[in-house]
Formats: structure tokens, C-alpha cells, sequence
């Protein structure tokens, strides 16, 4: 059918390349084609989203040029879960559409600490008991953590140096339908603070917000990946 669904998220890191999961925008013979990524959105209920007089301007649909899957997504199970997306058309950037900034190295990503948080954005589920998901962009901040915590979803599983394990506290929690959005961290630059991506949202329990960790691929371990492919 013509149904739209919106199932992902991502994060736009230049004027025409977005970063998400690879188990996003895998094809498959029954589940949803993705042909279309939406830039600008805040409530999608309305558009465009105003509040006390003022608007933003009107979101930005485009379609898709190509999609590179990391080679070696699922090899093993989970692992590898990266994707970038170049558009056809360059968005137009305006306060309400912008790149988040990509570190120049992977050094400059290698000071955060178990402990340190995070921001998780996305517009996915607000809780497991409900396929509902949420209408506005909701923010949590979590922090990083023992990378053994995640290894307890099973003995099939192994977090690996090129995995973030984040989480782990009561009702904060990236849920279903954030997958692919951005982790996220502020750091200081000769600039003044900026946010960085530093990791995307591939996949955790499957009851979320019950105190277990979150799994996020690492953008510092992708970095070479991502960059390359920004062409």
C-alpha cells in the first residue's frame, strides 16, 4: 500500500549524507522500502511547527541517491550496524537543519569514560507496552557503562570495541523506532562547546527502560568508514 511510515532515525552530517543503522535500511521481500529520509521534523503532527507565533520552517523530504551498509554488518549477528545515506538534493541548512559535527580523528572521541553521559534523541516508542511512538523529538541523557553490562544479553553476545554500552537506568532508554538516531555528547573545542556524534542507536533489550544497557556502534571505531564514504 502507500501507507508512510517513518521507522528510523539518523543523523545528517553533511549537506547530503546521513548517518544511521545498517539493520535500517537493509531490504527484505515483506517489511517497508525505505525511499525517503525527513529532515527538519520536530512534531509530526504539524507542519510546520510553530509555537507562540513563531514557525520553523517546513520540513525537508528527500529521497535517496545511495545507501552504504558497512561491509561486514551482521558478520557476526548485531555487530558492524552502520549506514550512510547520501540524498539526491542537498538539504538547505537553516537554524532548524544542521550537520552535527564528526570529529576530525578518532583520538578526539577517546576521552569520554564509563560514567560520562550522553544524549539519545529520537521520536521512537515512549514505553514497550504500546507500539505507539512519540509525535515530538524526545532527548534522555544516559551514561556510558561497563562494556560486561552489555554482555549480558546472552551468551551469543559479546560487545565489541567497536560498540558503546550505554544505559542501564530506570526509564531512560533508547526504545523501538530509535534505532539509527544519534548518540550524542558535547565537548569543548576552541570554538566554544559543540555537539558531537558519537554513536549510533542499533539495538538493546527488548523491554526498554528496565535498568539493562543499550548497544550504540561507535562512530570513533567508524570513523575511516563514515569519512570515506562522505564524497
Amino acid at each position: 500500500d502507500d501507507e508512510v511510515d517513518y521507522m528510523c532515525g539518523g543523523a545528517l552530517v553533511t549537506d547530503r549524507h546521513v548517518v544511521t543503522a545498517a539493520h535500517c535500511v537493509q531490504k527484505s521481500d515483506y517489511g517497508p522500502v525505505l525511499t525517503t529520509v525527513r529532515l527538519g521534523e520536530h512534531d509530526t503532527r504539524t507542519n510546520p511547527d510553530c509555537e507562540l507565533k513563531v514557525c520553523a520552517p517546513a520540513v525537508q523530504d528527500r529521497g535517496i541517491k545511495r545507501i552504504i551498509s558497512h561491509p561486514l554488518f551482521n558478520k557476526p549477528a548485531f555487530h558492524n550496524d552502520v549506514a550512510i545515506i547520501e540524498l539526491e538534493t542537498p538539504v538547505t541548512l537553516n537554524n532548524y537543519v544542521a550537520p552535527i559535527c564528526l570529529p576530525r580523528t578518532a583520538e578526539q572521541l577517546a576521552n569520554f569514560k564509563i560514567g560520562d553521559e550522553m544524549t539519545v534523541a529520537g521520536w521512537g516508542k515512549m514505553n514497550m507496552t504500546t507500539e505507539e511512538r512519540a509525535n515530538v523529538l524526545q532527548f534522555v541523557n544516559i551514561p556510558v557503562v561497563s562494556p560486561a553490562m552489555c554482555d549480558s544479553f546472552g551468551k551469543a553476545f559479546k560487545l565489541f570495541e567497536s560498540e558503546i554500552c550505554a544505559g542501564a537506568e530506570h526509564n531512560k532508554d533508547a526504545c523501538g523506532g530509535d534505532s539509527g538516531g544519534p548518540l550524542m555528547k558535547v565537548f569543548d573545542t576552541p570554538e566554544g562547546p559543540k555537539s558531537y556524534l558519537v554513536g549510533v542507536v542499533s539495538f538493546g533489550p527488548t523491554i526498554c527502560g528496565i535498568k539493562k544497557p543499550g548497544v550504540y556502534a561507535s562512530v570513533a571505531y567508524f570513523l575511516k568508514f563514515i569519512l570515506d564514504h562522505l564524497v
